[in-house]
């Protein structure tokens, strides 16, 4: 039996043409974090916690806009790796922020995501790049 891989193409649902593109983009930038050992997903906690931590769990939650069980799941990956740590805080909640490992593996990530950067950038072209960016700005507003 042949495979169902066909050339990527679009469809009458806007939703699911946004989809596949997100899909493609997050492939590409998964390969590069291959390097650093992490996902593009894990890069943008990481990332996140660098520039804003010591930071609560719900404020991290917040300035993502990724629900507590998505951003749970991934700090709780991160922790096993000792990337990321709690540190002791009042009250009840969580405060984490980078290992000196996690600022290693981030260091080492933050190269593999500039040449994802520069892929994209490259397939588009800058003026594409940028208009691409303007539209999702609209989508998202």
């Amino acid at each position: 039996m042949e495979p169902l891989h066909t050339k990527p193409h679009l469809r009458a649902c806007h939703a699911y043409n946004l989809r596949q593109a997100n899909l493609a983009v997050t492939a590409l930038y998964d390969k590069y974090m291959q390097k650093a050992g992490i996902t593009i997903q894990q890069y943008s906690v990481l990332r996140h916690v660098k520039d804003l931590g010591p930071i609560s769990v719900t404020d991290l939650s917040a300035a993502m806009n990724l629900n507590r069980t998505t951003l749970s799941r991934n700090l709780s990956l991160l922790e096993r790796r000792h990337l990321v740590e709690n540190i002791p805080s009042p009250g009840r909640k969580r405060f984490i922020q980078l290992t000196t490992e996690g600022l290693d593996v981030f260091s080492k990530a933050h190269s593999c995501w500039q040449e994802a950067q520069d892929e994209l950038e490259s397939r588009l072209g800058k003026t594409k790049m940028r208009q691409l960016e303007q539209l999702l700005l609209q989508l998202m507003g």
